[in-house]
């Protein structure tokens, strides 16, 4: 996430001339790249500011939706910033301000199901199935369903078709070793499984909306050896495109916990729909600069896929066209290596070993694209305001 320099700290509830309370006062500096609808925030003391509700931030006249979440003792404090590459701009938090917009909110959908939408416009929705040892295949691991930016349809796969196993946006590993037992966390048919445990916190308003879930890791006999705290975040960036962020940690229980595998059977991966696979022909990749000679319609080869900073896969649903850009934080381990298949799937493997004092910090941000696909210097440039 973008660091939001303070330029002002004294800058409390001061009176506007129409009634509103400059709360605070931040400099946003857009380093090498253009922010088009870009997510920043700033963290205030949670003592010194508890406005949840009617923000807005100002700048140069213009006000713009923004949102308050609290956080482990401070107020983060959301907006959407636009600015040119190498401009600082200024902003104002305003609270007790009119900035009226569409808003991010929760329902359930079912009693193993949430969606999350933008005013009437599905996002994404959370499956959290309760295991079933008479039902694996369709309750062995939680995942999130993607829409089209449009809100007509699901872009992602759920059980069954082409490698049930493979669930819209999903994390797992196949060779997950506790002394020397081997658990199966991807394909999970034995017992072990990836299971739901409890929503820690849901965000709703106009700039962003997800949820902190606890996942829990469990070995053949239901054990849990890993807890995962993942969150995940949707925010508006166009009317044919938006941001998925994914957050996780996970922190083993007892004792030291190797995450192995290979790449193209672990890790955070992304399924499209089925309708991919059955025309899996459509389906080309678009690759960073150092990849560009691999064509496009190819699958890269063991000595291309190892630390790419990104990927994206262009695919048809019908007769429309969609991208989903895969982005891999820096601060994510090294030596990951990047699995693509044009029947719809890809994401990035790494091995790890974990404790109960060293967790596994993970961050990835999935842009989705409805339409003409993006160029090498479009995704380059979302890149690189993630990775600042």
């Amino acid at each position: 996430m973008k660091i939001i320099f303070f330029v002002s700290v004294a800058l409390f509830f001061i009176a506007a001339c129409d009634g509103t309370d400059v709360v605070y006062r931040a400099t946003i500096d857009a380093g090498d790249a253009d922010l088009v609808n870009a997510p920043v925030y700033v963290d205030l003391n949670e003592t010194l500011f508890n406005q949840t509700e009617s923000l807005c931030v100002s700048s140069g006249g213009e006000r713009l939706p923004a949102q308050a979440e609290t956080v482990a003792g401070t107020v983060r404090v959301w907006w959407l910033a636009n600015q040119r590459a190498g401009e600082s701009v200024d902003y104002a938090i305003l609270a007790n301000g009119e900035c009226p917009a569409e808003e991010f909110r929760w329902e359930r959908t079912g009693d193993e199901s949430l969606l999350l939408s933008l005013g009437n416009q599905p996002v994404l929705q959370y499956e959290h199935p309760v295991y079933d040892p008479d039902d694996v295949e369709q309750t062995k691991k939680p995942f999130h369903h993607l829409f089209d930016p449009a809100g007509n349809e699901r872009i992602t796969k759920g059980p069954g078709g082409r490698f049930s196993h493979h669930r819209g946006i999903f994390f797992g590993y196949n060779h997950v070793y506790i002394n020397d037992e081997q658990i199966d966390i991807w394909h999970a048919r034995n017992g072990e499984r990836s299971e739901h445990e409890r929503i820690i916190r849901e965000v709703e308003g106009p700039v962003t909306g997800g949820h902190v879930v606890d996942i829990h890791w469990k070995d053949h006999d239901g054990n849990t050896f890993l807890v995962e705290e993942r969150d995940l975040r949707a925010f508006r960036d166009s009317e044919n495109s938006f941001v998925i962020d994914f957050y996780s940690v996970l922190t083993a229980t007892d004792g030291t916990v190797r995450l192995e595998g290979d790449l193209h059977h672990a890790g955070v991966q992304f399924r499209a729909a089925q309708h991919v696979a059955d025309h899996s022909d459509e389906t080309n990749f678009i690759r960073p600069e150092g990849w560009q000679e691999l064509p496009p319609d190819e699958e890269m080869g063991e000595e291309h896929w190892l630390d790419l900073p990104w990927n994206a896969m262009n695919f048809h649903i019908e007769d429309r066209e969609y991208t989903v850009v895969y982005m891999s934080h820096p601060s994510n381990p090294n030596g990951a290596e990047m699995s693509e298949r044009r029947y719809g799937r890809f994401g990035e493997f790494f091995p790890w070993h974990l404790s109960p004092e060293e967790p596994l910090e993970i961050k990835y941000r999935f842009w989705v694209i409805e339409g003409d696909a993006p160029s090498v210097n479009q995704i380059q440039q979302m890149f690189d305001f993630y990775a600042g």
